[in-house]
């Protein structure tokens, strides 16, 4: 496995083995789909993130919203909640790519997921959708990954390293099964998510994170009326706050899906 840049001080990964230490972060949850496993966040009682490339086989396809469960709060077989997936919506266009993806696929790289039943709230706290981290700001990163996919881990100070319109740099640390990990901002109201783990690239800070800004496109979602996920967003309690701006610069870059 290689290793991560990170700023000097930052706290390592840690696992989030028992009740108290996952206090807070139920809402993260892991995404088995019959050939492979994300991670996913709830962000409304019946609305799950992730990102889109998780709905695809390695070969394109589209998995199955039937073949596709979300276990909220998952910790060594136990979970808070768990659901099934009604329907499921990524941007108009967006086709997995096969091998490295481009800066456009990454851009377009979430999806948004409706439950079949929705998760009480006094049972799991969704988490809210907020703007995109400042750069050099410091972020949080839950997620479940390779070995130790019974438990989520958590990275409490990587930083936004650069953006580049929607897409973000992270020094966070992310293996196989990260994909769709939410990249949390904690402010005075509580954590909010302001991007999702896409996958890792070789650039000038060495390994590193890409994720995409969550808000942009989950408001595009919620202004397609016609689409049937926008229909759901648009009933359900989802909060969007603005806490910041990515960084403006760019650079061509590829990244790599991260999968089992």
């Amino acid at each position: 496995m290689t290793s991560v840049t990170r700023p000097e001080g930052s706290a390592a990964l840690r696992g989030l083995h028992t009740a108290d230490d996952a206090r807070d972060w139920e809402a993260v949850g892991r995404l088995d789909t019959g050939v492979s496993f994300c991670t996913a966040t709830l962000i409304a009682p019946d609305l799950v993130l992730t990102a889109a490339h998780c709905l695809f086989t390695e070969a394109g396809d589209r998995i199955a919203d039937g073949n596709l469960t979300f276990s909220a709060g998952l910790r060594h077989g136990r979970a808070e909640a768990i659901r099934g997936v009604a329907q499921s919506r990524v941007p108009q266009g967006y086709a997995r790519p096969v091998g490295q993806a481009d800066m456009q696929a990454i851009a377009q790289d979430l999806a948004v997921l409706r439950l079949d039943r929705a998760v009480s709230s006094g049972t799991v706290r969704p988490i809210a959708v907020g703007a995109a981290a400042p750069v050099l700001s410091a972020v949080t990163l839950v997620s479940y990954g390779a070995e130790r996919e019974a438990f989520p881990s958590i990275e409490d100070d990587c930083r936004v390293l650069s953006g580049f319109d929607t897409v973000q740099v992270l020094s966070c640390h992310v293996v196989s099964g990260s994909s769709g990990a939410p990249v949390v901002r904690i402010g005075p109201e509580g954590p909010q998510i302001v991007a999702i783990v896409s996958g890792r690239s070789d650039m000038a800070e060495g390994d590193v994170t890409v994720a995409v800004v969550a808000e942009t496109l989950v408001e595009a979602l919620i202004a397609a009326p016609a689409a049937p996920v926008a229909r759901s967003l648009q009933g359900s309690s989802i909060t969007i706050r603005r806490v910041g701006d990515v960084g403006a610069s760019r650079e061509g870059m590829g990244a790599r899906f991260i999968r089992p």
